[in-house]
């Protein structure tokens, strides 16, 4: 058998999981706190790991994508503390068979080049990748594994508190399914704005990249991301909602790397 620790470190969240010979056995979630250290982070991720029936001191291989450097730093010291396996810490010089349209690819952000890979990988296809999370973004890449580009932009949730706190009569509210277009309520106006607003907005990416680059056909669109199904329901462009995209990602690296 063999298990593989993952982790994905974002700006509000980190994701993780455990694989055991393929299958995704346990995940976690945990908010970025800049304050927690490597060993409060071990213990939060064992608790959390023991709590599903998985010994995390049996891993194989770890393998990391971070947009935290200081967070990346903290997780660092946290394998080379408390593990006896090997890791691995994905960015844009990472040997992952990927080609660039830049001279220098490190810039790129690790979850990123995770999705890329992990769209290539499991798709075998021309993919654009929806990721939405504190930022949305959007990138293409191709069946060959060349990465085109992508677009950043402010992600649904960040657009919503920011509203929130700039707009004095506006109130915090749940995010669900809108029931109408127009709302006659300020919550129903607001989920409108917010969900349809970004559905939309996802639509109109998706058209445009398409006719940018016609000369790549067949191309499948996958959201990923904690509030995708929310958004996909009601756009016209999303084949897939695969929301272990990025994990898949690291696990397959782990397997890539181990073999």
């Amino acid at each position: 058998m063999k298990y593989i620790l993952v982790f994905d470190i974002g700006n509000t969240n980190i994701v993780g999981g455990v694989y055991e010979d393929g299958l995704l056995k346990c995940t976690l979630r945990l908010s970025s706190d800049l304050k927690k250290t490597a060993d409060e982070y071990f213990v939060l991720v064992n608790s959390i790991c023991e709590n599903q029936g998985v010994n995390i001191n049996c891993m194989d291989k770890i393998v990391l994508s971070s947009v935290v450097p200081s967070l990346t730093r903290c997780f660092e010291h946290m394998f080379q503390r408390y593990f006896k396996c090997g890791y691995i810490i994905v960015n844009g010089y990472s040997q992952l068979g990927l080609t660039y349209s830049v001279n220098d690819p490190g810039f790129i952000g690790a979850d990123l080049i995770v999705n890329a890979y992990s769209a290539w990988k499991k798709y075998q296809t021309n993919c654009i990748i929806c990721d939405m999370g504190t930022a949305t973004t959007i990138q293409l890449v191709s069946q060959e594994g060349h990465f085109w580009g992508t677009s950043i932009l402010p992600g649904l949730v960040t657009g919503a508190v920011n509203l929130f706190e700039k707009a004095a009569l506006l109130s915090d509210i749940q995010l669900e399914k809108p029931t109408k277009i127009l709302g006659t309520t300020t919550k129903e106006a607001l989920l409108s704005g917010i969900v349809y607003g970004h559905a939309f907005l996802l639509d109109r990416f998706i058209t445009e990249i398409k006719a940018t680059y016609f000369q790549i056909e067949n191309i499948k669109t996958i959201a990923t991301g904690g509030i995708s199904a929310l958004v996909c329901e009601h756009t016209q462009n999303v084949d897939v909602i695969d929301k272990t995209l990025t994990l898949d990602g690291l696990y397959l690296i782990a397997v890539n790397d181990i073999n």
